[in-house]
């Protein structure tokens, strides 16, 4: 009978267990941007047990604003590049995000024309948003992962800041 009890609660609970898991991911820290002189990316968790590398992004993109320490920022709202002049009109990065490939040790992020606001800015921006990105990718993968980006369908080799 107490094994029948056990396993009603284990049961009960385990929903639970896996609604609660966070992932991991690299985030700007607020104050250390600005003060530009510390590593400003750091570690930090999501709420969501993300389990493929696509699924991992999609939570960034979308779920970095719910960082549980307040002092992690999310680069890729319009606030971020609010400042800018491409900042006018934009849309969260997650609605021009079109999923990722891989091959071998590359991952090939896909992105609509428009992400270019927050992909090809000035050059901190591009730092405060492709570094999280880049970071997180290999948080999950090998360390020697190349990140590319493709816009619209073809590799950006060169940004402009």
């Amino acid at each position: 009978m107490n094994a029948r009890i056990a396993m009603a609660i284990l049961l009960a609970t385990c929903p639970f267990a896996t609604a609660l898991a966070d992932t991991k991911v690299v985030l700007p820290h607020s104050q250390r941007f600005a003060e530009t002189s510390r590593e400003f990316l750091l570690e930090t968790t999501i709420p969501g047990d993300f389990k493929t590398l696509e699924g991992i992004m999609w939570g960034l993109l979308t779920l970095s604003s719910q960082c549980p320490n307040k002092d992690f920022s999310s680069p890729f709202s319009p606030d971020a590049i609010s400042s800018t002049s491409p900042g006018e009109g934009a849309q969260p990065l997650y609605m021009y995000f079109r999923g990722l490939r891989r091959d071998g040790r590359k991952v090939i992020l896909r992105f609509t024309g428009d992400a270019n606001r927050y992909l090809n800015n000035t050059a901190a921006i591009q730092e405060l948003v492709k570094g999280p990105l880049e970071a997180t990718i290999k948080l999950h993968t090998n360390k020697s992962t190349t990140v590319y980006y493709e816009i619209d369908g073809q590799i950006v080799e060169e940004w402009d800041a």
